[in-house]
C-alpha cells in the first residue's frame, strides 16, 4: 500500500464515520419521519458505494462487477422507498 492509498483510505474512513454520525444525529433530532428514513436510505447507498469501491478495492474491477455491487443496494433502497411510500399513502 502506497502513502497515497493509505491517505485515501483514511479519508474514506473519515467520510464513512461522518455519514454514520450524521445519520444518527438526524434520526435522533427529527425522529422516524418518511423524509428522514428516505435520507437514511440515500446515506446507506452512499456508504455501500464507498465500501465497495474504496475499501474492497473494486474501483478498478470490471464494469459488470462494479455495476452489480452498486445496483444491489440501490435496488434494495428503492424497494424500501416504495414500501415507505405505500405506507404513507395508505395511512393518510
Amino acid at each position: 500500500m502506497t502513502h497515497h492509498n493509505a491517505r485515501r483510505l483514511r479519508n474514506t474512513f473519515a467520510v464513512l464515520i461522518a455519514i454514520v454520525l450524521s445519520g444518527m444525529a438526524i434520526m435522533t433530532i427529527c425522529g422516524g419521519t418518511a423524509f428522514v428514513i428516505a435520507a437514511l436510505l440515500v446515506l446507506a447507498v452512499i456508504k455501500c458505494r464507498l465500501v465497495a469501491l474504496d475499501f474492497m478495492g473494486l474501483g478498478q474491477a470490471p464494469a459488470g462487477l462494479r455495476f452489480g455491487l452498486l445496483a444491489w443496494p440501490m435496488m434494495l433502497a428503492l424497494l424500501a422507498l416504495a414500501k415507505l411510500a405505500m405506507d404513507v399513502v395508505l395511512s393518510a
